[in-house]
């Protein structure tokens, strides 16, 4: 089977392909700004929503698109077993655990508030960051949590820690850290009791709507199993839209939808900042000019061939449509209403999403799917770093495949997708 790398499930959710933040609501005009809900429902509901209006016409014109058909990917089955279903278990209880401060000396167990300082042998730089720790869950190791016990709020610690060379495969250190000597320094500034209920029958009937542990557990594996074929299930279409992409030569990309994107990738980023300057933005994520550039042309490019894919296969969708999406993924996000989620994630993103998917499923009723039992593999450092050059390589090959070219020849229709 594959070796690959493990991710935690993210949700049904995942199936919306959003693949980016909201919009900012930034009143600073460096930055152009996106229309959110409020604005756009001043005359309008809604239902009256035209989604085409967002689409790029005669998408064609800029495209030529061929091999869409068979496209080969691998889509993943996973086994939900009691370790799985008790992982999920256990992170509902840490969830619904209580902390309480306590003025004694720090044990095995307890959560301490730090403020952490540290430095690596033969390395100029130091590190330092307000974080926490449960003890004996030994993020840094076993040796790091003994050193905390006994100390208690105001106290400082320092000690050094020489770590083995592969620590960081078992631990959340840094990598730079195995086989160095890493001098700490640990203020706590608080130390807290965890409070974690009890799971048993009295817990399940006072926080859910079954009476008995085993009745818990029989609906949370089915609610996972079906959690776990959303997830791969978006994966898929994920993978078969960059596939597509990669098999597509662009002419150009029209003047609207570039200014559209570039607007909106700068906006995803200023809502991360208190800035929307763009050289600001820039800096503040170390960006280039270029790197800026490649994101908002692979999002025009994606954005093209959605539209081309609903062209050819006559995707209409109507202001109904939309609010059903909106209802849908508004209910799973915790939103109140639709217009709350629409305001916050903005009107025009979340059309493209609700195209996105549309066009991904026609895409993946013609695609060469061979289906495979997923295999849980933990990579070590060397592994993981040739896995990543490796991704690297393929992604500039893929990019080139996709780059502007000078002309557009005539293009091969999706098939129509029949029902």
């Amino acid at each position: 089977m594959k070796k690959i790398i493990f991710y935690p499930v993210l949700g049904l959710a995942a199936a919306l392909l959003l693949t980016a933040c909201g919009n900012s609501d930034s009143s600073d005009s460096t930055v152009p700004e996106a229309e959110t809900a409020t604005e756009a429902q001043t005359e309008d509901s809604l239902s009256s929503v035209v989604p085409s209006d967002y689409l790029v016409e005669n998408a064609a014109d800029y495209i030529t698109a061929e091999g869409l058909e068979g496209l080969e990917v691998t889509q993943y089955t996973y086994e939900i077993t009691d370790e799985v279903v008790q992982e999920q278990i256990d992170t509902i209880l840490a969830q619904m655990s209580e902390e309480t401060d306590v003025d004694r000396a720090a044990e095995m167990g307890d959560l301490v508030y730090v403020e952490l300082s540290c430095s690596v042998e033969g390395s100029s730089g130091s590190y330092s960051e307000n974080t926490y720790f449960t003890l004996g869950d030994a993020d840094y190791g076993e040796e790091f949590d003994a050193a905390l016990v006994g100390a208690a709020a105001g106290e400082t610690v320092i000690f050094d820690i020489t770590y083995e060379e592969g620590a960081a495969d078992e631990t959340l250190i840094e990598e730079d850290w195995a086989g160095a000597t890493v001098s700490f320094e640990v203020e706590i500034s608080s130390v807290c009791e965890v409070d974690t209920p009890e799971y048993n029958d009295d817990w399940v009937a006072e926080n859910t709507e079954y009476s008995t542990t085993e009745e818990y557990e029989t609906a949370l594996r089915e609610s996972l199993e079906e959690e776990y074929e959303e997830q791969s299930y978006a994966d898929v279409l994920d993978e078969l839209l960059t596939l597509a992409l990669a098999s597509c030569e662009i002419s150009e990309i029209p003047d609207e939808l570039y200014k559209a994107c570039r607007e909106e990738t700068l906006n995803d980023y200023a809502s991360f900042t208190n800035s929307t300057d763009e050289a600001e933005i820039l800096a503040e994520f170390d960006l280039t000019e270029e790197d800026l550039e490649s994101e908002v042309q692979t999002l025009a490019q994606r954005r093209l061939l959605i539209s081309y894919i609903c062209e050819e296969n006559d995707i209409e969708l109507s202001g109904t449509d939309y609010v059903a999406y909106l209802e849908e993924y508004a209910a799973w996000y915790g939103y109140d209403t639709a217009e709350e989620f629409e305001e916050e994630w903005g009107r025009s993103y979340l059309v493209w999403s609700l195209y996105e998917s549309e066009a991904a499923k026609i895409l993946y009723n013609f695609a060469s799917i061979t289906t495979e039992a997923y295999e849980e593999v933990i990579l070590t450092d060397e592994e993981a770093a040739g896995l990543e050059t490796e991704t690297t390589a393929a992604a500039e090959e893929d990019t080139g495949a996709s780059e502007v070219e000078t002309d557009a020849s005539e293009v091969e229709a999706v098939p129509e997708n029949e029902t």
